[in-house]
């Protein structure tokens, strides 16, 4: 008889009814995995996946050059780059692409089909203003060629200084970047309201009473809280503060690192990219809580990238730190 007892079913109508209850239950999961960016999980066999916690951000993605690029950050229900639109970012509202290259954005088409397909309303890409009507261009020939309609999702142009509000607490600002293309790069700004100066330590009495008369209380603070640099070479680090002086002193750096080795100084020029030695050559600048190097060329091995960073970074840096690679590879 077996374990199963007289009355069991046989081996192989179990069999067909656990195959109808996995396919029950992961079609469950792929609506999950839509509807509820919160609570999933990127599958395990990603190796390229990764996941870095900060003190007010958790940080979620991918990025090898020429391959694909794209990071979530949960706390903001956004995305900076798309790169191939996983399954993550397709519930994400607000997607800042960096620039047009493929690896960073060829899944936009695909994010505006999944969002029709599953009755999403909303959804904004941003690209800067120059790549903006190029990018509806191509969103147009996809409608026509495949008689679909992305009218739900917007293609925004930002350019240098424009500002988009996330929530009531957050904006992001575009900044130029310096690329082969048009390229920004994106700022994340916390917004609040404290009291003035002249106010503090007065009893909360007087405070209300000064409000209820008009006064003037409290005044609007802001903090950089992550610069996200995307593509781009040496020249963001070189230009003035007064065009990216935050980038050095957000509280989170996300800036890319494509090559890090001797003798490949003149390919990151010559593409544009950055190479290891020109952000040692302005370690002493950077006020950075936390540095996240992104954007490492495939050539290079997980050992290869850790040991070698680790080799040439300057003290004044090493524990700031994190490359975004898989743990064991993501501190020096």
């Amino acid at each position: 008889m077996g374990g199963g007892g007289l009355y069991a079913k046989p081996f192989g109508t179990r069999r067909r009814e656990d195959a109808k209850k996995e396919k029950a239950q992961n079609f469950a999961a792929s609506r999950l995995r839509v509807n509820n960016p919160l609570t999933y999980r990127f599958p395990m066999t990603d190796k390229d996946f990764v996941t870095i916690a900060t003190p007010h951000f958790n940080i979620e993605g991918r990025s090898r050059a020429g391959h694909e690029t794209w990071f979530r950050v949960r706390e903001l229900n956004a995305a900076f780059d798309i790169g191939r639109c996983p399954d993550q970012l397709i519930a994400t509202p607000h997607i800042f692409v960096t620039h047009a290259h493929l690896d960073h954005a060829v899944g936009i088409p695909f994010y505006a089909g999944q969002r029709q397909l599953h009755r999403m309303t909303g959804g904004r890409v941003y690209v800067p203003a120059d790549a903006a009507e190029g990018m509806r261009e191509i969103m147009t020939i996809y409608e026509r060629i495949t008689g679909a309609s992305f009218e739900e999702v917007e293609v925004i142009g930002l350019a240098v200084g424009d500002v988009v509000p996330l929530g009531r607490t957050h904006e992001v600002r575009a900044h130029r970047a310096t690329h082969r293309v048009a390229a920004n790069a994106y700022e994340v700004i916390e917004l609040r309201h404290r009291l003035r100066d002249e106010f503090i330590g007065r009893e909360e009495r007087e405070i209300s009473e000064l409000r209820l008369s008009g006064v003037t209380v409290t005044e609007e603070w802001r903090r950089s809280m992550l610069f996200y640099t995307g593509d781009t070479d040496r020249g963001i680090l070189e230009q003035s503060d007064a065009q990216n002086g935050e980038l050095f002193k957000s509280e989170v750096l996300m800036i890319e690192c494509s090559f890090i080795i001797a003798g490949h100084e003149e390919r990151a020029a010559k593409y544009r990219h950055i190479h290891f030695d020109d952000i040692a050559a302005f370690a002493e600048r950077f006020e950075n809580e936390t540095i996240v190097l992104t954007h490492f060329s495939r050539r290079y091995s997980r050992t290869e990238i850790h040991d070698e960073i680790r080799r040439r970074c300057p003290s004044v840096l090493r524990e700031r730190i994190r490359l975004a690679l898989p743990e064991p590879y993501q501190r020096l």
